[in-house]
């Protein structure tokens, strides 16, 4: 009942489109790839969309904008209310639609309900000159039904989308404007959601009493030919704790050794009153986040300090131990990385696209990746404000808040075949300032409308930079 109910809204927007379409030729020589006034292009599947003809009405605060080509299909954009803000396409009141001439009556959707997604930005609302400018993209779906009464799911994806100076004509109300927050929920859009890395901190118990740092500080040092990071904790009488770090460990728990030659990982304590530093024996740590892209470093640990020549008796117990700090404060910006496998078979894409999207108040990252050469694509979303962990995958994105992932055999011929509750994203480490992410995922990709029963298993890990 749902789909029917979607298809006939699809239906009577599209009809309203083409009757104003008629109307409203574009004049003069068409230009589509210098934001031209009247363009309004995009790619559908890889191949260029460039509207001919463009509408675009503004009844009762609503705004309807489409274009069509050439052979007579359509792209077109719905907004519920009219602000300069980002918009969610994947909602009953903003969504996005494609329609082929050859089948007008059945249009491929972006609302989130029938598994749609994607976004679209109006960049300018000239109220006095009633023109509009914006820029879109999404993933639009559609059931269709062969000659066996058979039902499948057929997806298209539109991407680098524009409409420059397109006229609108009011057909009620006033050409007024709302704010972003009123648009999306209440999260807002005119501006993304302020993220702040944590400050560098220290915490531990020597024998029982909290050690109280007066300065925390990390450095990379050379050893043998290595990377070793020391992290040096000191308080206010000079004791110190500290570390000594290969920089290849990376994330999970170690055990920490006596003695170190630049390839062992040692813990030491000091109590500021002799030259004698108490090693760790024995040790653990585990590190919660490590990464040498990002020199983010968060750990908990705890060790027994002793004399590793085993000439001094003193033994000092630390324990409750914690700290996070950044080794790398200029690390900057990384190149984005995508590497995947699909049932073993290496997937090395061609393309890699990062956008947000705010979903209910809730912004969400879509990394979109895509092989032209195999035509297959592999997308995750994950929520902006996600923190390092690993978090159980869903098949679509209703809240914002959701982890899914996508693969696409074949596409604008396949279904999409998703995440379930069983798939893991794990986000290994996130630099808040510069937007850099270092992530992995695995999961078994089905059809969540169970049309098609074929499964893919999709593994893979990545390195982006959120713009």
């Amino acid at each position: 009942m749902k789909n029917k109910m979607l298809r006939w809204i699809f239906f009577v927007f599209l009809g309203c489109s083409f009757i104003a379409c008629e109307n409203e030729p574009l004049e003069g020589e068409f230009i589509v790839d210098d934001g031209s006034e009247g363009a309004f292009t995009a790619v559908v599947d890889g191949e260029t969309f460039s509207a001919s003809t463009t509408s675009a009405q503004m009844n009762d605060g609503a705004l309807i904008i489409s274009g069509i080509d050439g052979g007579g299909n359509v792209v077109a954009l719905t907004f519920g209310a009219v602000g300069e803000c980002t918009y969610d396409l994947s909602s009953i009141n903003s969504f996005g639609v494609f329609a082929t001439s050859a089948t007008p009556d059945n249009p491929f959707s972006s609302v989130g309900i029938s598994g749609g997604s994607g976004s679209a930005t109006i960049i300018d609302f000239n109220v006095n000159g009633q023109t509009v400018s914006g820029a879109f993209s999404f993933n639009g779906i559609r059931e269709v039904t062969d000659g066996n009464g058979n039902t499948s799911t057929e997806v298209v994806v539109i991407t680098e989308g524009i409409f420059n100076s397109i006229p609108f004509e009011v057909i009620s109300g006033e050409p007024t404007t709302v704010s972003c927050d009123e648009i999306n929920g209440g999260g807002g859009s005119g501006g993304d959601p302020v993220l702040e890395d944590p400050e560098d901190s220290f915490y531990a118990l020597v024998d029982g009493e909290e050690f109280v740092d007066i300065s925390f500080v990390s450095e990379v040092i050379v050893v043998g030919g290595e990377n070793v990071i020391k992290v040096l904790a000191t308080n206010d009488i000079g004791a110190k704790v500290e570390f000594f770090i290969p920089e290849s460990l990376g994330v999970g728990t170690f055990e920490m050794q006596p003695i170190f030659d630049g390839a062992t990982l040692v813990g030491s304590y000091s109590d500021g009153e002799t030259s004698e530093n108490l090693t760790s024996n024995p040790g653990t740590i585990t590190f919660t986040e490590f990464s040498e892209i990002t020199g983010k470093l968060n750990a908990t640990f705890s060790f027994t300090a002793t004399d590793p020549l085993g000439s001094d008796p003193t033994v000092v117990e630390i324990t409750q131990g914690e700290f996070n700090i950044d080794y790398k404060p200029d690390s900057g910006t990384a190149e984005n990385v995508f590497i995947a496998t699909i049932d073993g078979e290496d997937y090395v894409p061609t393309s890699i696209d990062i956008t947000k999207q705010p979903i209910n108040g809730v912004f969400a990252v879509n990394l979109t990746t895509q092989n032209a050469d195999t035509n297959q694509g592999v997308s995750l979303s994950f929520p902006l404000d996600i923190e390092v962990g690993s978090y159980a995958m869903a098949p679509f994105q209703e809240t914002g808040n959701e982890k899914v992932g996508i693969y696409n055999p074949n596409i604008g011929s396949s279904i999409l075949f998703k995440s379930d509750e069983n798939g893991t994203l794990t986000i290994n480490s996130y630099q808040y300032s510069n937007g850099v992410v270092v992530g992995s995922f695995s999961y078994v990709a089905s059809d969540p409308l169970d049309n098609d029963m074929t499964t893919y298993e999709v593994i893979g890990s990545f390195v982006i930079t959120i713009p």
